[in-house]
């Protein structure tokens, strides 16, 4: 692929998700023919469109693509596709990110061993400067457990490979009979067989009318009484009344939530309340090495084109 120029448009409120001098640094040494133009601002973006050929954008709505007619592909590091509208001319190809794994997974793993690990105690524990050993007989390693991955795309891959590596036996779930490389995977019409079996089970499914409330409370109550929820797709999957059902009735021994249906969580919200509920504001893929990942990828792409 070869870029004659490319317009940038990457500010946003999170740091780790902003363009900065180093990003540019890495694309004029990798792409010396190119022109790169990094764009002031909203207005500043929109007036340099007409002109570009190759943007990179956090948000692109439906109807700029009319200002951008030499316009040839977007790329964006998002993994959704929330932010990004479709050419309605299907003129103009659209690129996400699929780096995003590496972060999630670490995310995704602190969750898990803070459960495990019993890191809450720990925390009461200095709070009083109480030494209290006998607390911890009943950590659990991974190594020794069961996972269930609903969603098992790029992400859900990922984070089997990472689990896997430290000894849980995991099982993909995904909508139709599809191979997981080494990983077993089965249908999603199978997942409520497979639920009495796992002690962790992970949902990362993406957003979307086919995923509205696809875990349903007859799931939760097949769940593995003690077992731990995690979901770092989209918070439309289940109705957290349902969540908060299994969790105070015993089902789950706890959850860990990155997403929510409502984003900011409202203050008002029971979720808040509940002790073994561990909840991060939709930062599992937050990392300072987040736009250094995208643009390798993008580097990737260009040199594979």
């Amino acid at each position: 692929m070869k870029i004659d120029n490319l317009l940038i448009h990457l500010h946003n409120n999170v740091d780790a998700f902003s363009f900065k001098t180093r990003h540019l640094e890495r694309l004029t040494e990798a792409l010396p023919d190119t022109v790169i133009t990094v764009a002031r601002d909203n207005r500043d973006f929109l007036a340099r469109l007409v002109d570009a050929e190759y943007a990179l954008v956090w948000s692109f709505r439906s109807e700029w693509y009319e200002s951008a007619p030499g316009l040839k592909a977007l790329f964006t590091p998002a993994a959704g596709r929330d932010w990004v509208a479709a050419d309605p001319a299907g003129r103009v190809e659209c690129h996400h990110g699929s780096f995003h794994g590496r972060i999630m997974g670490e995310s995704l793993l602190s969750m898990m061993l803070y459960f495990n690990r019993r890191i809450a105690r720990s925390v009461e524990d200095k709070q009083k400067r109480v030494w209290e050993r006998a607390g911890y007989s009943d950590c659990v390693g991974l190594f020794s457990q069961q996972v269930l991955i609903v969603g098992f795309g790029s992400l859900g891959q990922s984070a089997a490979k990472m689990l896997q590596g430290l000894g849980a036996r995991v099982t993909g779930v995904r909508r139709s009979e599809a191979k997981g490389g080494a990983h077993r995977v089965i249908p999603f019409d199978r997942l409520e067989e497979e639920l009495p079996h796992a002690d962790h089970v992970v949902l990362l499914l993406p957003g979307g009318r086919e995923t509205d409330d696809i875990i349903t409370a007859r799931h939760f109550r097949a769940m593995k009484p003690g077992a731990f929820l995690y979901n770092l797709g989209r918070g439309n999957c289940y109705r957290e009344e349902d969540l908060l059902q299994a969790l105070q009735s015993g089902q789950l021994a706890g959850a860990g939530l990155d997403v929510f249906a409502e984003e900011p969580l409202p203050h008002e919200s029971p979720l808040w309340e509940e002790e073994n509920l561990l909840i991060t504001p939709h930062s599992s893929a937050i990392s300072r090495e987040y736009i250094d990942l995208f643009i390798e990828e993008l580097l990737a792409k260009v040199r594979a084109a």
